[in-house]
């Protein structure tokens, strides 16, 4: 099911007057997207046609994931070059940044005030229920809405009841708490990248010798704390100088001449330090972390007489080598060799026993993105999609996959519009035109009929068994009632994967990074009725998502399951987010053996027909 990640405030920042014929304050890509879902959120509000909603809260996605700033292209005439930017929201961008506002979304602000699209952000809220209770009650802000529920006048409303007033509290408690929380990867990433794409395009390379993300982000963590930059350079001040004029950059918070913090207009803090050449591997290694993987390292490092630290390694006198003697290492790889380690993917450092295998050789060699053969789960008009079949399989093509599975959301589930089995049988029509005209190009490249199906609240499917029999892929999923108690879904879910026509078990726990937490499921019962019944298990590669996470993906290999890796996609753009997922993957240490779309297109059908025999033995 789709979704959106929903951002506050839009930050001002130092003149740009080259484009404005009345300066205005310079707006970051950041900013422009924020303000698109901004409008999106008051046009939900307002009930306005969900097409219209999802077509902004793409081009905001886009717009924020930019490598390029907003201003050049906007001087360019390329706006409509963006992915999903047609000529209407063009226009507004370049609006906003020649004037610094949108006259539409200023009017839509006097009719609806901005402290309501903040309560749709509460968990278990949403447009529908925020706008009546603004519309039938007056509650214009979350501080009124904790107050109307503490003071229980929400009962009083119809479809609310005391029940429903300690869930909105529950959720405000949360909502609170996220506040303080750390940022998803989806938001901390792309800064970084960013970063590096504004350094590496304003310093000559001779500069700039070495540039590269490291911390949590480079170790694929799917919340971040702030970011970390490192570099090589004999200019250190030119690098500190470019870096404190980024364009995503708000404020300095200190400025020295080899390390530099400042604040991101995403409110992310994001240090930057630049370091000799000779002591590249081990900050590198050092500032990549995990504390918990240093600290297994220093330990190693001090049993055979070295002091590990940022700089490299001294020589305690316990060891063969004089005290005070010191080793430095350009890379990382020199360093964890000359420790009798192999060198350990960043998505492994987390502390759960890589260095021991390491030490032996036995560090598995985990998937990457270029051995991934299609996707099982991604969505078009039919449902909730912004694209045709036809265009998001051009879009699939075009990453080098050789097939992707249609599976539009099942009918019934409101917003997203939904396929029934009228609607199949006709889409199969169109898919098979399609793939007919491949066939007669030459093209090696198939569609494959499929669904993400609702998993009901009583675990029935939202589509009859002869309707799925037809299908090649199945995805189950479940997008309603999710508050039900641990027994209840999890006995709903369990139901669901042991049908015999279920393939994989769509996005398991349910959560939104930073916006929803997980259902409460029992995972582990769960896994081990797929490992039993042969149902794969997906990882979600939205960053928003990431579900399957690490830790669940690693003990559904133990316990006997197939993964596939997804990204949902419901646009072109959407499936550059495959990194995301197979990083999740490298984290929970997989293999192209253990994931599904690794396979060629006949062998990996071949194992959902005997994951459907296992269903029925």
């Amino acid at each position: 099911m789709g979704f959106v990640i929903y951002y506050a405030r839009v930050h001002l920042v130092p003149t740009y007057p080259q484009f404005c014929p009345n300066p205005v304050s310079r707006l970051t890509n950041k900013d422009v997207a924020d303000t698109l879902r901004l409008l999106a959120d008051i046009l939900e509000i307002k009930g306005e046609n969900r097409f219209r909603v999802l077509a902004f809260r793409s081009a905001a996605d886009s717009v924020e994931g930019l490598g390029q700033d907003l201003y050049t292209l906007h001087a360019a005439g390329s706006l409509t070059e963006i992915p999903g930017v047609g000529k209407g929201i063009a226009a507004d961008i370049a609006q906003l940044l020649e004037t610094g506002e949108l006259a539409y979304l200023e009017e839509l602000k006097r009719e609806v005030p901005l402290g309501v699209v903040e309560m749709m952000r509460v968990p278990d809220m949403g447009p529908k229920k925020a706008a009546r209770l603004w519309q039938e009650l007056g509650i214009t802000s979350v501080a009124e809405l904790k107050a109307a529920a503490e003071s229980q006048k929400l009962r009083g409303l119809k479809g609310f009841g005391a029940k429903s007033e300690e869930r909105i509290l529950k959720g405000i408690a949360l909502w609170e708490a996220r506040r303080e929380e750390r940022t998803p990867l989806g938001v901390a990433r792309p800064a970084a990248e960013q970063i590096v794409a504004f350094l590496r395009e304003h310093l000559a390379a001779e500069v700039l010798q070495k540039l590269e993300i490291a911390g949590s982000v480079r170790r694929w963590k799917e919340t971040i704390g702030d970011l970390d930059i490192l570099a090589v350079s004999e200019s250190a001040e030119e690098v500190m100088a470019a870096f404190r004029q980024a364009p995503s950059v708000v404020d300095v918070l200190a400025a020295g001449s080899t390390k530099s913090r400042v604040r991101l207009a995403s409110g992310l803090e994001c240090d930057l330090r630049v370091v000799a050449p000779r002591h590249w591997g081990a900050a590198l290694q050092y500032f990549t972390g995990s504390k918990e993987h240093n600290v297994a390292l220093r330990e190693l490092a001090l049993k055979q007489g070295w002091s590990l630290n940022e700089y490299g390694l001294t020589a305690t006198g316990r060891g063969s080598a004089p005290e005070g003697v010191q080793r430095f290492f350009d890379t990382e790889e020199a360093l964890y060799d000359f420790l009798g380690l192999e060198w350990i993917p960043p998505e492994l450092r987390e502390g759960r026993g890589e260095i021991d295998l390491a030490r032996r050789g036995g560090l598995p060699q985990l998937l990457t993105a270029d051995l991934l053969q299609g996707e099982l789960h991604g969505h078009s008009t039919w449902s909730d999609g912004q694209n045709s079949i036809e265009e998001m399989a051009e879009a699939a093509r075009a990453r080098g996959y050789r097939y992707w599975a249609v599976c539009d959301h099942s009918v019934g589930l409101g917003i997203t519009g939904g396929v029934d089995a009228d609607g199949l049988r006709k889409q199969a029509a169109e898919i098979e035109a399609l793939n007919q005209r491949w066939r007669q190009e030459g093209v090696d490249f198939r569609l494959l009929r499929g669904i993400e199906v609702e998993i009901l609240a009583d675990g029935t499917l939202g589509l009859p068994d002869d309707v799925l029999a037809e299908l090649d892929v199945v995805v189950a999923s479940i997008h309603s009632s999710q508050r039900q108690d641990r027994e209840t879904i999890t006995e709903r879910c369990l139901r669901a994967v042991r049908n015999p026509h279920v393939d994989i078990l769509g996005h398991p726990s349910g959560r939104l990074l930073g916006r929803r937490p997980p259902t409460d499921i029992d995972l582990e019962r769960v896994l081990q009725t797929c490992a039993e019944t042969g149902t794969v298990v997906e990882i979600n590669a939205h960053p928003y998502r990431l579900d399957l996470n690490d830790i669940y993906a690693r003990r559904a290999v133990e316990l006997g399951c197939k993964i596939a890796i997804n990204t949902d996609a419901h646009s072109p753009a959407d499936m550059d987010l495959m990194p995301y997922g197979v990083a999740t993957a490298r984290r929970a240490w997989l293999t192209a053996e253990d994931v599904i779309n690794t396979r060629p297109l006949e062998d990996m059908l071949a194992l959902l027909k005997s994951s459907s025999s296992s269903h029925r033995r």
